[in-house]
């Protein structure tokens, strides 16, 4: 009970983190210079520094120190260099690298590309369709509005779409994926994973954008959370699918693998909405279908036979309660 109240908080954890001055474009171009290209190289031995761009397309590369680098308007090409920095792209089309460290980057607008690079990096994409890789170390990445493609890498990175239709990868480690609002596709590849096709409010409450989104766990002992009509496919080893009273009855979610000698299930419910639920089950030949008091929740392709004592049915309330303690 304490995992599942565990997962859902760590989801939330990623819907909420606040970057402080991202979206300050306006401020920017109130203050940047006169239009022009400008390329500029710190020294290595340079102490902390803001290096400011313009409107024009900018080259600006950090040193060894603690940078602010700003890109104002222009397809810039900023980087960042050894250092913990925080890089603010602003519009245009631009190239991100943090490089060394932990850092900070921040896309605003226009179709960016951001790279996190070495260390442990926070990264927002903003508006725009933007690539967001966080490469080495344990990152947290938003892709936020657009069609993005979000890659975590190495690392146990934490992965949020945001807006749009977007497709996140995981890769190697034991990541977070949430795929926002838009039709999404994700993918947790290497290490137990938490992949998430709803969203979590502030007071833990799981919202589904009703939206078919794609996911798959791969390898390892992964957790997919399924909302309406989204597919969900777990992979090798132990997998837990996570389904509930959000799925629409006439969209059910899909299980595609489901296998009830190792896998688990899961069904969360709004025990004011159901204080009496009942689970049932009806297969034909070939497909089974999971119920709640009646209503489908979940398909299950080639399962013609389960056994409802192995289901979970958890009150959301339980894990409210459970994430407050916890907390």
């Amino acid at each position: 009970m304490f995992g599942l109240a565990g997962l859902l908080g760590l989801l939330m954890v990623g819907m909420s983190v606040d970057f402080t001055g991202a979206n300050d474009d306006e401020e920017q171009d109130q203050n940047a210079p006169e239009p022009e290209e400008d390329d500029l190289t710190v020294p290595s031995d340079a102490p902390d520094l803001l290096l400011e761009g313009t409107d024009g397309a900018d080259t600006l590369i950090g040193g060894e120190a603690d940078e602010t680098i700003m890109g104002f308007m222009g397809h810039d090409v900023l980087h960042g260099g050894d250092g913990s920095d925080t890089i603010k792209a602003g519009a245009g089309n631009d190239i991100v690298d943090g490089a060394g460290d932990d850092d900070t980057l921040i896309g605003n607008g226009g179709d960016d590309t951001l790279k996190g690079g070495d260390g442990s990096d926070l990264i927002q994409g903003g508006q725009g369709n933007d690539a967001v890789h966080g490469q080495s170390g344990d990152d947290t990445l938003f892709g936020e509005g657009g069609d993005d493609e979000i890659l975590g890498a190495d690392g146990n990175d934490m992965l949020n779409g945001g807006e749009g239709n977007d497709g996140l990868m995981g890769g190697a480690g034991d990541d977070t994926l949430v795929g926002g609002a838009g039709a999404d596709v994700l993918n947790g590849n290497d290490g137990n994973d938490t992949i998430a096709g709803v969203n979590i409010d502030d007071d833990g409450n799981l919202i589904d954008d009703q939206i078919r989104d794609y996911l798959n766990g791969s390898a390892g002992q992964d957790t997919l959370i399924g909302g309406s009509d989204d597919n969900l496919h777990g992979g090798d080893d132990a997998d837990t699918f996570v389904v509930g009273d959000w799925i629409q009855a006439e969209n059910a979610a899909t299980i595609e693998d489901f296998d009830g000698a190792e896998d688990t299930l899961v069904v969360l419910y709004d025990d004011a909405a159901h204080p009496d639920p009942v689970l049932s089950f009806q297969a034909d030949a070939d497909n089974g279908i999971l119920m709640l008091d009646g209503l489908p929740l979940a398909d299950l392709p080639g399962v013609t036979d389960l056994n409802l004592d192995d289901v979970s049915l958890v009150a959301q309330s339980t894990i409210s309660a459970a994430m407050g303690q916890a907390a």
